[in-house]
């Protein structure tokens, strides 16, 4: 009683806890952690689990023992060792002792034919009929018949055994487990010609076999064989109502069960469940609930396996909903005892929807029942712990497993992992992965992922590294790491090395690197100034179907030009590789122009430009375009000029090739030869676009060449274009700096009195270089601006700039004013208003209004 109430009083907590919580429950990755209980039940919590566990330890712990010796790596083609040290360990084998370790190891197969074959070598210990059943069963679950067949084919297998189990016995039984029914009846037949026959047990064997794989007659005449010989018992009939389901003939099975009623309710029992089962399957839950009390009130016959047939089937058609459901429906089943594995059943179910507390509440009544809990109960306490918030109570479990004979499986290392990957305890996770890899355990990449980002957001890339290359030695690496961040992360903080070492792993190991995994590798290579890896990595992403964008392309071009030696070789093997796989073969070759002199390597731009013709391919005029710009943006003007001409005596010259030159002229600061190319432009009837007239005003201006500036901005309005910001900005930036532009625009007074909003600029200019007085209207100057051209954040700061010349409280006032239109201030912005703030503490006039009204206005 004293366990109950603890029990009761820790379930209220957690009641309390959870209430008001919704959906406080989640999945992992995603797990929301309820508020957690006073830390004293958190305790009393893992005390109650760990007593509750430790029941049955000892067998846990020497069964976990053999496990981890099977388990543990061996040099190659040496096995002594493990025989060594299980015969070290001096067990006392028995046939149930067998059986456990085999269902403890199932999932392992290697291990269970290893220990199978260490225990028929044991003196003392033969294998019987059950252990042979056994492994051939696991064999069969895991899908491994071929190795089954293999073993039974070959009589020399049965060496060691034959004193425990005749080779024919064991034939029939290998071939009947294994599905192969027509070769145990072969081998039976043989063994009938020789005077020889099975005993009960063979005979059972086969029966069901035959039964699985629908040989129904021949079914028949061995239970005629079976009833013949006396061996008629429970098992039999179980096999036979079995028989009658699957022929679909349930009404004559339960006709047969309840024949049995009288003389045999042993066998009645044994063959209910499998009714019940069948019953249920095809969802007749209200006539198996009619046959269960039926019988039930008969007192004679076995109720277990047929209630727990029955419960399974409810869960599993989702009509026990929940923990009172569960409890209603086992309350009234005295002298029945619900198997663990149903109770497994319902709280995996309520593990999945997120329900912690009803959870809490199965595994409660479990303790106070006296369940014994199995592996897979043990495991679903864990996930609920992680489920529940109680992360380090979890963690305290998991360490403790040799001690309570816990083993932990794959789900449960995965809550665990991502339990505390949430709670940023990555260290902790990382020794539980690492664990759980030296224990074999292969745990998907969902959890792999969640921890390697975890350990590189927490700055801990190398230790993400060496879970890669654990994983990699001990084959567990999973091969879908679509979400796994470390080859980024190594990248971005400067251990490309490392990255490229994790890719080859990846490689080797047929894991498929990402897109962006490719793109932080070929950047990490170029930052190291590694251009040769960086063309392996694009060439690379290329053959696995990725398609890089044309700045990959551009950036990875301009690093192998960038390396001193060999950068021709490896640029020539990379623009061959291209070639082989684009189909527009000019637009290959024009990336590789445009890069090389984006690079500063005009001379194989023109290498590249040149092997077009030579392999019978035109150059486009986008080839000319780019041809032209690397040698003006490299400072090659004459070669520009050279090649412009070229392409003037062949009549290719384009618009687009004026305008490239004027722009390129002007860049070099060879302003005559723009205005020279500009005029010869219009000459030939083609319209200069708005970056040549942008740029020519530009440089005349830092020149002080403003008559003609002027002339350019008067000739650009009248083509019919609005002043742009740009042209529009330098003006006024430059009427700040000398009153001659004003001057030049004075000057032009046809164009003033035709186009109001030139005058409007006229008068700003006057303003901005001091030759019109508009002190009061500075501040509301944007508005005049705005007429004129639109405006940006640098109009602004010129404003600013020009009413701090004139009257620097009002620099606040238009500061705020520009807040309010949705203008992000700038470092310039900050400083032009710290120089405010200056002029006004220097003159001493309202400076603590002011400064504090200034300070207040840094954003």
């Amino acid at each position: 009683m004293l366990l109950r109430r603890r029990i009761l009083s820790l379930s209220a907590s957690l009641r309390n806890c959870n209430s008001g919580t919704g959906d406080a429950f989640s999945s992992p990755p995603h797990f929301s952690s309820i508020a957690k209980a006073p830390i004293a039940a958190g305790d009393v919590l893992v005390r109650e689990f760990k007593d509750w566990f430790k029941r049955d330890g000892q067998s846990h712990q020497l069964i976990e023992q053999i496990s981890h010796i099977l388990r543990a790596p061996s040099n190659e083609g040496d096995d002594r060792a493990f025989y060594l040290h299980l015969s070290g360990l001096r067990l006392r084998l028995t046939e149930r002792f067998v059986l456990d370790v085999l269902n403890h190891l199932r999932s392992d197969i290697f291990s269970c034919l290893k220990f199978f074959d260490w225990a028929a070598r044991q003196p003392g210990f033969h294998h019987t009929r059950a252990t042979f059943h056994a492994i051939f069963k696991i064999l069969r679950s895991a899908k491994h018949v071929s190795i089954m067949t293999d073993f039974l084919d070959r009589s020399d297998g049965f060496e060691g055994y034959r004193h425990s189990l005749r080779l024919c016995d064991a034939l029939v039984i290998g071939y009947a487990v294994a599905g192969r029914t027509d070769i145990a009846l072969q081998h039976f037949g043989h063994m009938r010609f020789r005077g020889l026959d099975l005993d009960s047990f063979g005979y059972h064997v086969l029966l069901n076999a035959l039964v699985e794989e629908k040989c129904f007659d021949t079914g028949d005449v061995i239970f005629d064989q079976i009833s013949a010989r006396g061996f008629l018992c429970a098992v039999t009939h179980s096999i036979m109502v079995k028989k009658l389901c699957k022929q679909g003939q349930l009404d004559n099975a339960e006709a047969y069960l309840r024949s049995l009623l009288p003389d045999d309710p042993d066998g009645c029992g044994s063959g209910l469940g499998i009714l019940i089962d069948a019953l249920c399957s095809k969802e007749k839950f209200r006539e198996a609930t009619k046959l269960l009390d039926e019988i039930k009130v008969v007192g004679t016959v076995s109720m277990d396996r047929a209630y727990n047939m029955w419960i399974k089937a409810l869960i599993e058609a989702g009509l026990l909903n929940n923990t009172a459901d569960f409890l209603e429906k086992i309350s009234p089943l005295e002298g029945c005892e619900v198997e663990v594995v149903r109770y497994n059943s319902l709280i995996f179910k309520l593990l999945r929807e997120n329900n912690a507390e009803s959870v809490y509440d199965i595994l409660t009544e479990m303790m106070v029942r006296g369940v014994s809990p199995i592996k897979k109960t043990m495991n679903a306490a864990l996930c609920f712990l992680c489920k529940a918030g109680y992360v380090d109570e979890a963690l305290e479990i998991y360490r403790s497993r040799s001690e309570i004979g816990f083993t932990p499986t794959a789900m449960s290392y995965h809550y665990l992992i991502h339990s505390l990957c949430t709670d940023g305890n990555v260290q902790q996770a990382f020794d539980v992965l690492k664990g759980a890899m030296d224990r074999r355990h292969y745990l998907g990449a969902k959890t792999f992922s969640k921890l390697t980002n975890a350990l590189c957001w927490k700055g801990k890339a190398d230790m993400a590294k060496e879970l890669v290359i654990v994983a990699v030695e001990q084959g567990l690496l999973p091969k879908r790491l679509g979400s796994c961040k470390i080859i980024s992360a190594l990248c971005n903080v400067g251990k490309v090395e490392d990255a490229l070492l994790i890719n080859e792993l990846f490689d080797k190991s047929g894991v498929a690197t990402t897109f962006s995994a490719f793109v932080s590798l070929i950047y990490g290579a170029i930052r190291i100034k590694r251009g040769d890896k960086a063309a392996k990595l694009i060439m690379r992403m290329q053959e696995k179907g990725y398609t890089p964008v044309h700045n990959h392309y551009r950036d990875v071009i301009r690093s192998v030009c960038a390396m001193e030696s060999s950068n021709e070789n490896y640029f020539t093997t990379l623009l061959k590789f291209q070639l082989s796989l684009w189909e527009n073969k000019v637009g290959a070759y024009n990336l590789f122009i445009e890069g090389a002199g984006f690079a500063g390597k005009p001379k194989l731009a023109r290498l590249v430009y040149n092997m077009m013709d030579r392999d019978g391919i035109r150059p486009t005029l986008n080839s000319n375009v780019l041809m032209l710009q690397s040698y003006v943006k490299n400072g090659r003007i004459a070669d520009a000029l050279h090649f412009f001409n070229d392409l003037r005596e062949k009549g290719e010259t384009k618009r687009v090739l004026y305008q490239a030159m004027i722009v390129g002229l002007c860049r070099a600061n060879r302003v005559d030869d723009a205005m020279q190319f500009l005029e010869e432009m219009k000459g030939t009837g083609r319209h200069p676009s708005i970056e040549c007239y942008e740029l020519l005003i530009q440089k005349l201006c830092n020149e002080e060449r403003y008559e003609e500036a002027v002339g350019l901005v008067n000739e650009f309005r009248k083509s019919g274009r609005r002043i742009t910001s740009f042209i529009g900005n330098v003006l006024l930036y430059n009427a700040i700096k000398s009153k001659k532009l004003y001057e030049a625009w004075t000057r032009m007074r046809d164009v003033e009195e035709k186009i109001p909003e030139m005058k409007s600029l006229g008068e700003l200019i006057g303003v901005f270089s001091g030759r019109i007085d508009m002190e009061g209207e500075l501040k509301r100057l944007d508005e005049v601006i705005e007429k004129c051209y639109p405006l940006d954040m640098y109009t602004y700061n010129m404003l600013l700039k020009r009413v701090v010349m004139n009257q620097a409280e009002d620099a606040f006032e238009l500061a705020e004013r520009i807040a309010r239109r949705g203008y992000k201030p700038n470092e310039w912005t900050h400083m032009i208003l710290d120089r405010a703030r200056r002029i006004l503490e220097r003159t001493n006039s309202r400076s603590n209004g002011w400064s504090s009204r200034g300070r207040q206005l840094e954003y």
